[in-house]
Formats: C-alpha cells, structure tokens, sequence
C-alpha cells in the first residue's frame, strides 16, 4: 500500500544548496570517486552551480579555483557528460553524448589555468539562450592539474592526476517537483535491509531525506532509523537501502517510509516486515 502524507514544507535549507559534490581522482587510466576533492593543491568552489534561465539572453556564473601550495599549479579545463546509476554512483561521457547535455547553451572557459602559489583565478560559466528554456540540462566541468615532470622523476614511478568535478544544472524558474515510493522489499546481502525504490516523476533535480519508520501492528511506532539526504536527476529512480535495526525483536512489524523531497508534500510507502 502506497501513501501521501500532505504537509507544508519550508525553502530548501543551505545545507542542500552547498552539498559537496564529488571531487574525482585519476589514478593512471582509472578514475576513483571521493567525497571531498582529493587535490592538496587546488581548492575548487563551489562544487554544484545551478543557474536559473529565467527568460532568453546571457547569465554568467563562475567558480573560484584557489592555488594552496607554495608551487605553481597548471591545470586543464573540460566538460563532460554525467548521470547517476540507481545506486547513486556518478557515471562520465563524452561531452554531448547524452539527451540532458546543455551543449552550446553552456560556454567554460578559460581552457587552462596557470595559478601561482596561493594565488586564486575564476572559471567563468556563460549560459547563451536563444529561446526560453523548457527543461532542465546538467554538465560536469572537470578542473585538472597538469602533472609538472621534473628530471629527478624515474621512468617507473606511478603519476597521479587530480581532477576535480563541478557540477552544473541549468534550468528555467518553476519547474515541477513530483515523487513517488514506487516499491519496497526486503533483502538480505549482505545484511537484512528495507530496499526503497524512489522515484523521481518531476522535471527538475531533488534532494530527499526522510525516516524508516518500524510499526507494531496496532500502528504504534517502535524504531525509527534515519533516510540520509540522497539527490536523484529528473526521470531518475534511486534504490536506498536501509539496514534493519539489530534489536528489533523478533515478530511481525510494518515498514513504512517517509521521504521529503522538498514540494508539498511527503511521499510514502509500507511493507509488512517480520523480525526474525
């Protein structure tokens, strides 16, 4: 059985607004995805720009790159492509690949920086539309450190290359905001867990958040466990996985989750559960 539960929600909090995208470390071919940027020289903000387009015309936006070493620091800068896979892992293409591509709408530049020790430059975001936007497009601007060689480098030594990623949303004003909890089931790898399939119907990015609420059968609530905040793209489904509590005592409970995903209303969904 599926719910809404109506509810008068306040503006997004900042905290939502100044999430730390992740920072992507290139190790030889691969890629490595982190939390924090993983550069102990380039000190990149903010890592989300979202830029409303509210009418035809020119807006430029920019991103501070901060050179904290006591070396200059050369660095490339590219787009790319990104989505997220239902777990919520990022995945990178090609620039332009994908249908949600901004494309010529979006304009980087400068292509390089040289930054010297402790010395700050601007990455500059101009958005040209030539006609109302009608949906909402996201890039990812990759901010890269070009390895300096130096003779005392051996031909066998392993090279690290730092990129950090920016991600950009470009959006016309007062899109829709829609969800649903489309299904929940239990699972059991490698702990038992209530697997939450959300989905986000609307045509802009969300960050939800919400609880897990464990209920006796007479609908008194025992357990509550915390549904951390998880973004999910337009069309996007996220699958969230919650760890059943260790100390719920063995007998026959409702699951029911609540998720707040900043329109009016919670979206909801239960599942008869049983503690063994």
């Amino acid at each position: 059985m599926w719910r809404s539960a109506s509810r008068w929600l306040s503006t997004a909090s900042a905290e939502r607004r100044r999430q730390a995208w992740h920072a992507v470390l290139g190790l030889c071919a691969g890629s490595i995805l982190l939390a924090e940027p993983a550069s102990a020289q380039l000190l990149v903000d903010p890592l989300q720009v979202v830029i409303v387009s509210p009418h035809p015309g020119r807006f430029v936006s920019s991103v501070s790159v901060s050179n904290t070493s006591d070396q200059p620091v050369q660095t490339s800068i590219s787009r790319g492509d990104w989505d997220r896979a239902e777990n919520g892992d990022n995945r990178f293409f090609p620039s332009g690949s994908t249908p949600h591509s901004c494309g010529a709408k979006l304009a980087v530049s400068p292509a390089s920086l040289r930054l010297e020790p402790h010395s700050s430059r601007v990455v500059r975001l101009s958005v040209t539309a030539d006609s109302a936007l009608t949906s909402e497009c996201w890039d990812i601007v990759f901010i890269e450190e070009i390895p300096q060689h130096t003779t005392s480098v051996k031909k066998s030594s392993l090279e690290f290359t730092f990129r950090t990623g920016v991600k950009v949303y470009l959006l016309p004003p007062d899109l829709r905001q829609s969800a649903a909890v489309e299904n929940m089931v239990v699972v059991d790898s490698p702990k038992r867990a209530i697997a939450i399939q959300f989905h986000n119907t609307g045509a802009i990015h969300l960050f939800a958040k919400g609880r897990l609420e464990f209920r006796r059968l007479d609908n008194s609530v025992l357990k509550q466990v915390e549904i951390k905040e998880f973004p999910t793209l337009p069309g996007a489904t996220r699958r969230v996985v919650i760890e059943v509590p260790g100390d719920l005592a063995p007998g026959d409970y409702i699951a029911l989750a609540m998720i707040d995903f900043g329109g009016a209303e919670l979206v909801a969904g239960q599942i008869d559960f049983e503690a063994k």
